[in-house]
C-alpha cells in the first residue's frame, strides 16, 4: 500500500528522504509513526530508519527546522528535538538479540529492513514506508501490521517477547487501552503466561518504573488500568496498587502520581522512593503525602501541584486546612509556652484549623488563649 501522509509532516519528511538519497542512504519512517498516520492521528514522536550512518541527516534536520540533536552511542541513535516539541528519532537499521531475560539487547546494523521490523514490541509498530523521492509513500509490512489495526489486536511478533523485554507486557495493555484494542488470542495467553511466572522482577526497578509511569500520561487511564488489574499486572509496581476514580481528576502525570501515592496511605511513601523521579517533584509530591499522614495543616505554603493533589483525595476539607499554620512557632513563647508544650501547642492548632475550628489568625489566638 502507499500512505497518504497528512502536513506539515510529508513536507518534512521529504525534505530528508531527499537529503538521504543524496547520501546514497534508503530511508524509512517506521513504528509508531506509521500506525497513526494510518490512523489519522498526529504524532510528536517520529522514527526514521536509514541502512547507512544518519548523523549528517540529524544535523541537516537541526540546520533546517532548529532544535538540537543528542546521541545514544549504546544504539548509535540520533534524537533530534524540535523547537516545535516535534521529537525524531534517527537509527541505523539493525537487528537484535537479547543475551539473557529482561536486559537490553545486543545490536548490531542490518541492511535488512525486516531485520530491524521484526525486533519491534508488537506487529503494529512493525511497518514501514519509504520517505525517498522516487518511492514516498510507498509501504512495508512484512508481518501484517495493517490487518491487525483494522482487527483492533495487540499481537506480540514471536513467544519470547515477553521475557526477552517485559516492559512489553505494559506496552501491549498501554496500547490496547489508549485504542480500544484486544490483544490476540495468543498473545493474551503468553502474556497471563509472564504474569504467573513473574517476568517483570527481570527488569530492574528503574526500567520498570520509567514503563509503567507512561500508563499515568495516557488520556485513557482507567481503561489501561482496568487491564493491569484484569491480567493481575498491578502488583509488580506494588502491592495493594489499584484503580480509584479519583485518578480522572487528574490533569498530569504528576498529579496522578501524587494521588497513587496518598491513596496508599503508610505504605506511600516507600512506593513513591521506588519510582526514581527527579529530587524536585519526589519532595513535592511526599510533601503531600505527608500532609495526609498527619491531617494537620501544613506549617509552610503548599504548591498548585501538592494542593491539587490534596483537593482531589482527600474532598470536603475546610476552606483553611491547606492554608499554611496561622501561628508561627516562635509567637507560641508569648504564651508563656517552651520546649514541648510548643510543639504541642503548635500541632493542636493546626488539627484545630484542619478541622475548619479555626478559620483565621484571630481565631487561632483566641484559640491558644483558652
Amino acid at each position: 500500500m502507499s500512505f497518504s501522509i497528512p502536513q506539515p509532516y510529508k513536507e518534512q519528511l521529504a525534505a530528508i528522504g531527499e537529503y538521504a538519497q543524496k547520501l546514497g542512504l534508503r530511508a524509512w519512517a517506521v513504528g509508531g509513526a506509521v500506525r497513526d498516520f494510518y490512523l489519522k492521528k498526529n504524532t510528536l514522536d517520529i522514527d526514521l530508519v536509514f541502512d547507512g550512518n544518519q548523523e549528517s541527516v540529524a544535523g541537516f534536520c537541526v540546520k533546517k527546522w532548529g532544535g538540537e540533536k543528542k546521541k545514544f552511542s549504546q544504539f548509535g541513535t540520533f534524537r533530534v528535538q524540535l523547537g516545535s516539541g516535534q521529537k525524531m528519532d534517527l537509527v541505523r537499521a539493525r537487528k537484535e538479540q537479547y543475551p539473557h531475560p529482561g536486559v537490553l539487547p545486543e545490536v548490531e546494523f542490518s541492511k535488512e529492513m525486516k531485520d530491524d521490523l521484526f525486533r519491534r514490541d508488537f506487529t503494529v509498530n512493525a511497518w514501514c514506508f519509504s520517505i525517498l523521492p522516487q518511492s514516498f509513500g510507498k509501504g512495508y509490512d512484512p508481518f501484517g501490521a495493517q490487518k491487525d489495526i483494522d482487527a483492533g489486536l495487540v499481537r506480540i511478533l514471536h513467544d519470547q517477547s515477553f521475557l526477552d523485554d517485559p516492559t512489553r507486557m505494559y506496552r501491549a495493555v498501554r496500547f490496547a487501552g489508549r485504542f480500544g484494542w484486544k490483544l490476540a488470542p495468543k498473545t493474551e495467553r503468553l502474556l497471563i503466561q509472564a504474569v504467573k511466572e513473574e517476568y517483570p522482577l527481570l527488569l530492574t526497578r528503574e526500567r520498570f518504573c520509567r514503563e509503567f509511569l507512561k500508563t499515568l500520561e495516557e488520556k485513557r487511564i482507567k481503561e489501561i488500568f482496568m487491564l493491569m488489574e484484569k491480567y493481575d499486572m498491578l502488583k509488580f509496581a506494588w502491592p495493594g496498587l489499584s484503580w480509584n476514580d479519583v485518578l480522572l481528576q487528574a490533569e498530569s502525570a504528576p498529579q496522578r502520581i501524587g494521588l497513587l501515592v496518598c491513596l496508599l496511605g503508610p505504605s506511600g511513601e516507600n512506593f513513591l522512593k521506588t519510582l526514581h523521579l527527579s529530587k524536585e517533584l519526589a519532595a513535592e509530591i511526599l510533601g503531600a503525602w505527608k500532609v495526609t499522614q498527619e491531617k494537620m495543616c501544613p506549617l509552610g505554603a503548599l504548591s498548585a501541584l501538592q494542593k491539587s493533589i490534596l483537593q482531589a483525595v482527600l474532598p470536603g476539607l475546610a476552606p483553611a486546612a491547606l492554608e499554611p499554620c496561622f501561628i508561627r512557632g516562635g509567637e507560641l513563647k508569648n504564651f508563656g509556652l517552651a520546649g514541648r508544650k510548643i510543639s504541642g501547642a503548635l500541632d493542636r492548632v493546626r488539627k484545630a484549623q484542619w478541622n475548619g475550628e479555626i478559620k483565621n489568625r484571630e481565631e487561632a489566638m483566641s484559640f491558644l488563649a483558652k
